[in-house]
């Protein structure tokens, strides 16, 4: 009786939480600039108008894994968001209430909380490899529902299950054949028409890898620069519709993360038959990366 009792208890606690969490309308119907104006005051207030925002990690945490923090972190994932959100739109597909979405690989959960204004926090999803990662995730109260996915596993969901999917900076570190391994996986979860945005490194990436200089602070540059003089093969790797991969890390970890050169041409011949591309930026002016627009067919 008092295991049940104290069940009973719990998930009663979960349910006020649930309540207690639930973004009143006048929020949910802010533009998109007054809402990231909010979750940038939520950096140094938790509770806005009783409702408590996500916290935040520790700021070399949030570095280790996006490469900046704090506003300058929630800046960059809000060009994405944006982008994401208007790209629906175009698709005559606008994010709704119950509408299912997974961030694929959500690290510390930026991009959580910004869809969290869109969509039900019963509707979203996150998985990542990393346990410590989400772990932190759930401590700050990172909104949606989090699992834990290994390097060459399966994800935990039904097929045919989101309508929306993001992958910011994952395929960015993939190799290839695990780029392959992910690439159906998503596909297998997805809805017909779901909606599938993500970012790629392009060409430019080894412009860049060879313009780093020798005296950088940066432990993830310098390991990068080793491959300078390797440029060349990587170039006719890409030119020839190759994944240019670097095992960054070293050989073990390098097996399933590393630092991953993908051109658009390897996207249209491998992933033609479960994604049809819509869109493709590769403009620096706009993203770091390349970001792509993608469909299930």
């Amino acid at each position: 009786m008092f295991d049940y009792t104290k069940n009973l208890f719990q998930a009663m606690k979960r349910v006020l939480k649930a309540r207690k969490r639930r973004l009143p309308e006048h929020i949910r119907n802010l533009s998109d600039e007054a809402w990231l104006d909010l979750i940038i005051k939520s950096i140094s207030e938790q509770y806005i108008d009783k409702i408590e925002f996500p916290g935040f990690p520790p700021p070399d945490l949030q570095v280790q894994f996006v490469g900046s923090d704090y506003e300058q972190a929630l800046r960059e994932a809000f060009i994405f968001y944006t982008f994401v959100k208007s790209h629906a739109e175009s698709l005559k597909m606008p994010l709704r209430r119950n509408s299912r979405f997974l961030d694929f690989g959500c690290g510390w959960g930026r991009f959580l909380r910004f869809f969290w204004k869109d969509i039900n926090e019963n509707k979203l999803f996150g998985c990542d490899v990393d346990a410590v990662i989400l772990d932190v995730c759930r401590v700050t109260n990172v909104p949606g529902n989090l699992s834990l996915i290994s390097s060459e596993g399966r994800l935990p969901y039904p097929d045919n299950y989101f309508d929306f999917i993001t992958a910011y900076s994952v395929f960015t570190h993939l190799p290839e054949r695990l780029n392959l391994h992910w690439m159906r996986e998503l596909a297998r979860v997805s809805r017909p028409s779901c909606m599938f945005c993500l970012t790629l490194e392009p060409r430019r990436f080894i412009d860049f890898i060879t313009s780093i200089p020798p005296d950088t602070n940066s432990k993830w540059y310098k390991l990068l620069s080793h491959y300078a003089d390797h440029a060349d093969t990587l170039y006719q790797k890409y030119d020839a519709g190759e994944v240019a991969y670097l095992p960054t890390y070293g050989k073990e970890i390098g097996r399933v993360f590393g630092d991953a050169i993908v051109p658009l041409s390897f996207i249209e011949r491998e992933w033609s038959p479960y994604f049809a591309l819509r869109t493709y930026i590769n403009d620096p002016n706009h993203f770091w990366q390349a970001a792509l627009v993608l469909q299930r067919k």
